[in-house]
C-alpha cells in the first residue's frame, strides 16, 4: 500500500512542477522580456484562468504525504521550516501581485507588483531546485527520524551543509532555468517573441501581419466572409 501512495504523491508533485512550472516561467519571463502594457497583459492572460488551479496539484501532494506518510510529513517540515515558510510568503506575493494588479490603474503599482510577480517566480523556482537538491544529497536524520539544517552555514558542501550552498544553489538556478525554457517553449518560443505572443494570448487581437484573421476571431470572419 506504502508503494501505492508513494506513487500517488510522486505524480502530484510532477504534476505541479510542470503544470506551475509554466506560471513561474511566465513570472521570470513576465520580468524581463515583455515591453509594454498589451505584452504584459497577453502573458498574464495566458496563465490568468489556471494558476490558482494549479497550486492545487501542491496542495494534494502536502495532504496525500500527511495521511500517508506522517512521519515523513512532520520530519520535512519541521526540518525545513524555515524555507517553507519562504517559500509561502513567496506563494503569497506572487498571488496578491497578480490579483491587485488589474485593479490599480496607476503605473507606479502596477510596475511595483510586476517585479514582485517576477522576482516571487524566479525566486520560487530558485528554492524548488534547491530543495530538490538537498533531497538528492540527502539530511543528517538522527535516530528519532528528524533533522535540522541551518538555511546557510559558510555555503561550501561538506560534513555539515547548510540549505543553501554552492551545490544546492546550482540545483536552483538549474531550476530557474529549466522552468523558464519550459514556459518559454510552450507560450513564446512558438510565436516568435513576447512581441507576438502578445496577439497569440489575446482573446479578440487584431488580424495578423499576414492578413488572416487570429484564430480566437473565427465567428467573426465567418461574418464577413457572408
Amino acid at each position: 500500500m506504502g508503494f501505492i501512495w508513494f506513487w500517488l504523491v510522486a505524480v502530484m508533485i510532477v504534476g505541479y512542477v510542470v503544470l506551475d512550472g509554466f506560471d513561474l516561467g511566465v513570472g521570470v519571463l513576465h520580468l524581463f522580456l515583455v515591453r509594454n502594457e498589451s505584452e504584459r497583459q497577453a502573458t498574464l492572460r495566458s496563465i490568468g484562468p489556471v494558476w490558482d488551479g494549479n497550486e492545487v496539484w501542491l496542495l494534494a501532494g502536502g495532504g496525500t504525504l500527511y495521511f500517508a506518510f506522517p512521519l515523513l510529513y512532520a520530519s520535512a517540515f519541521s526540518g525545513f521550516y524555515l524555507p517553507l515558510m519562504i517559500v509561502l510568503w513567496l506563494l503569497v506575493l506572487r498571488g496578491v501581485s497578480l490579483e491587485l494588479r488589474n485593479h490599480l490603474e496607476m503605473g507606479v503599482w502596477r510596475t511595483l507588483l510586476d517585479g514582485v510577480f517576477g522576482v516571487a517566480s524566479g525566486l520560487l523556482a530558485i528554492f524548488y531546485g534547491a530543495a530538490l537538491a538537498n533531497v538528492i544529497r540527502g539530511v543528517p536524520l538522527r535516530p528519532d527520524g528528524y533533522f535540522f539544517l541551518p538555511l546557510w552555514t559558510n555555503w561550501k558542501p561538506g560534513s555539515v551543509p547548510g540549505i543553501l550552498d554552492w551545490y544546492t544553489i546550482i540545483g536552483g538556478l538549474v531550476a530557474l532555468v529549466a522552468l523558464t525554457l519550459h514556459a518559454d517553449d510552450e507560450g513564446f518560443r512558438r510565436t516568435g517573441g513576447a512581441r507576438t505572443a502578445a496577439r497569440t494570448f489575446a482573446v479578440d487581437d487584431p488580424p495578423g501581419a499576414d492578413g488572416r484573421e487570429p484564430r480566437n476571431d473565427h465567428r467573426r470572419a465567418s461574418r464577413d466572409a457572408e
